[in-house]
């Protein structure tokens, strides 16, 4: 539900963003109509490249997710590891589509992609050590 409610706001901002560029005549309807490369306002383009990037790396989180739910594995840790994901990735969207510091903004996400992939390897291990 984190991540749902993340990516609804990513939505939401890039929705009003791109309100904002056509009403201001930094973009046109057509420019959104898929055909060709039209130049984005810069603002328009990071929110659109960011809603993206929701169907990306946390696809995969989602997918863990469900496999711990499916296969009855949900405990402390995973619960613990699901959060600290979700809560960096909101604090990167805060960066991505606030002041966008480039280095801050790789560092939170390196760490919540590697709280994910620590997620699969706890899936992973039980697999391997408690299914047999």
């Amino acid at each position: 539900f984190g991540m749902a409610a993340l990516t609804a706001a990513a939505w939401v901002v890039m929705g009003k963003r791109r309100q904002v560029a056509m009403r201001s005549k930094a973009m046109r309807l057509d420019d959104f109509s898929g055909r060709g490369e039209a130049p984005m306002a810069p603002e328009v383009s990071v929110s659109t490249r960011h809603f993206a990037n929701h169907f990306e790396v946390p696809l995969l989180f989602h997918v863990a997710c469900l496999a711990h739910l499916a296969l009855g594995m949900v405990n402390l840790f995973a619960v613990a590891l699901a959060w600290v994901f979700v809560v960096l990735r909101a604090l990167h969207m805060r960066e991505h589509l606030g002041p966008n510091r480039v280095m801050r903004r790789f560092n939170l996400y390196f760490l919540s992609t590697a709280s994910m992939w620590v997620l699969w390897l706890h899936l992973a291990g039980w697999l391997l050590f408690s299914a047999g």
